[in-house]
């Protein structure tokens, strides 16, 4: 086993092992968090479930994520069409303008939001968070479409259009089913960017409407209990079934163009 190849492992063993120890946690039937733990009791998830402050700030989460998702599927595909297909003037600096949000520290772009938002006098907390998740989110959506599309094979859209099929059928038949491993991943993706954000929303959640990250901070100062090891294992088994279902549609480096 060569250097690379030890660093590798060394690597992922920082990585897998707080998600170890936030499992083991979990499972402990103590009040307190041990690893490992003394024995084995679900009673900590079952205590998740009855915490009303985790079940309202899931359901606002889970909205402002799908509804971020949905809102910035079109946007995406029509920018991604324009800047690969389009004949647009300065069609990279516009990509580099939608890629921005990836570039600007998480913390500024909440501080730039919360400021934006303060000097016209908006305090309705899910339209300025939903803003705020369109924003972060549509870079993962329009990277992923614009490396499918980079890849499609225009000359089945070319032999369609030769056949007789309209410019509507063409992309409906045959460019969106070659798109769609691309528009999944990057929808997948923006939906566990947005479920899971802490730095932008930690500035615009409201004590009535917050996120489920901003509740388990919350519940943090003032408990000490495996709940939020219980919880963190279910979001972390959540986002591993999200991922490995990218990469049985798609691919991760096929669809990232990697």
């Amino acid at each position: 086993m060569g250097p690379i190849q030890i660093l590798r492992f060394v690597v992922l063993g920082f990585l897998i092992a707080p998600l170890v120890v936030a499992i083991g946690s979990s499972l402990t039937p103590n009040s307190v968090p041990e690893f490992p733990p003394a024995g084995i009791s679900f009673k900590w998830y079952a205590n998740v479930f009855e915490q009303e402050i985790f079940l309202e700030a899931a359901w606002h989460s889970l909205q402002l994520a799908s509804l971020s998702m949905l809102i910035n599927l079109p946007v995406a595909l029509c920018a991604a069409l324009a800047i690969v297909r389009g004949r647009l003037p300065g069609s990279a600096s516009i990509q580099t303008f939608l890629m921005s949000p990836l570039i600007v520290p998480a913390v500024v772009t909440g501080i730039a939001v919360l400021l934006a938002f303060a000097q016209t006098g908006w305090r309705d907390p899910f339209s300025r968070l939903l803003i705020a998740h369109l924003v972060i989110t549509l870079p993962y959506l329009v990277r992923t479409i614009i490396a499918s599309l980079s890849r499609l094979d225009i000359h089945c859209e070319e032999a369609a259009s030769t056949l007789g099929a309209s410019p509507l059928k063409v992309f409906v038949l045959v460019t969106m089913p070659q798109l769609a491993p691309g528009i999944i991943a990057g929808a997948l993706f923006a939906f566990i960017i947005s479920f899971d954000n802490v730095s932008v929303s930690l500035f615009l959640a409201s004590a009535k409407f917050n996120t489920l990250p901003i509740a388990v901070l919350a519940y943090v100062e003032h408990n000490l209990d495996p709940s939020i090891a219980a919880l963190s294992t279910i979001l972390i088994l959540t986002t591993v079934a999200l991922t490995l279902v990218i990469e049985r549609i798609a691919g991760l480096r096929r669809t990232l163009g990697g």
